[in-house]
């Protein structure tokens, strides 16, 4: 096989507390993520090696040239980029030589720091597909464990992007565990596949990115304010602690929970990750589809505001791969 093409899942947080700070500055928490049907298009394809002619951003990886072909400007072109990154990790934990160099081809739909692991499910799916590409010689709780290396949502985005694109990775040792939903703990390497929770969703992002190193220092800070109240419940749902600092600190998040609290008629409106997207929960699908509408309303009225709507729990909800 020289080519291949999986989606790159985002994913939410329907819970995500944390737990304390590590020595090294990294934070345990504990998460319940969920993929959704929301996702970027990534190919992966071999190419001759000194292929000079692609006149394309590219890093020289173990002696492997890797290309990144994209048609935005909102992604890096080095090796901040997560999709270049995860193809590394495979590289470098690859034992014998790679006689082809790589091309990494990304339809980018999701938006940027926006706390719906984009940047993670990428360098998930670059992974599995170089993978792939190689014969298949990592499992999949293998690329896992390198995967944590390249970012805290990667092992989980691994877990749950081979549950969806079980079809196109055929010879995926470890496969049968890939999950949609997991619980997940320590800086995100302990990851435990749960049944998902099957809810209708409207995300709407406000146009800002959100540091995630910036979320977690200003936890630490608020976490020590007297008086603050730590959830004790090991498996809280509808929660995050991070809203604390980002509501704070981003009056555009603030101001999004806001109106979609005032305006839908959601069962739970909670910011995903470190944020800034704002995520609408419903069981009922009529509603969500009407408060849909008059999100859609609302988002054009918001410079900067985009919105989608999508499901999470696959196999009990319908419409899970709409990509608006």
């Amino acid at each position: 096989m020289n080519e291949t093409e999986l989606r790159a899942y985002a994913k939410i947080n329907l819970s995500l507390t944390v737990t304390g700070r590590r020595e090294n500055g990294y934070h345990n928490i504990r998460s319940l993520m969920q993929g959704i049907g929301l996702f970027d298009v990534i190919k992966l394809t071999k190419c001759p090696r000194n292929a000079t002619k692609y006149k394309l951003p590219h890093c020289t990886i173990g002696g492997v040239v890797v290309y990144l072909c994209t048609d935005t400007e909102t992604i890096p072109v080095d090796m901040s980029n997560l999709a270049f990154r995860g193809a590394a990790a495979v590289i470098d934990a690859y034992e014998r030589q790679i006689q082809d160099d790589l091309m990494i081809s990304i339809d980018k739909r999701l938006p940027v720091a926006a706390g719906i692991a984009g940047g993670s499910g990428n360098a998930a799916v670059c992974m599995l597909g170089l993978n792939s590409l190689l014969g298949s010689p990592f499992s999949l709780r293998e690329l896992m464990d390198i995967g944590v290396s390249v970012g805290a949502d990667v092992p989980f985005s691994l877990l749950m992007n081979a549950k969806r694109n079980e079809g196109s990775l055929a010879g995926l040792r470890g496969a049968e565990e890939a999950s949609t939903a997991a619980w997940i703990g320590g800086i995100g390497e302990i990851v435990e596949p749960a049944d998902p929770l099957c809810r209708y969703v409207i995300l709407t992002n406000p146009g800002i990115a959100v540091s995630t190193r910036a979320a977690y220092e200003g936890i630490d800070a608020i976490m020590s304010e007297p008086g603050y109240q730590k959830i004790v419940d090991e498996y809280p749902l509808f929660v995050n602690d991070l809203e604390s600092y980002t509501l704070r600190d981003y009056p555009e998040a603030a101001h999004l929970k806001s109106v979609m609290q005032q305006e839908l008629k959601a069962d739970m409106v909670l910011m995903s990750g470190s944020g800034p997207t704002m995520a609408a929960y419903y069981e009922d699908e009529e509603q969500a589809l009407s408060d849909f509408a008059r999100m859609k309303e609302l988002a054009a009225e918001n410079d900067g505001w985009r919105t989608w709507f999508t499901a999470t729990g696959i196999g009990c909800v319908q419409n899970e791969d709409i990509n608006n």
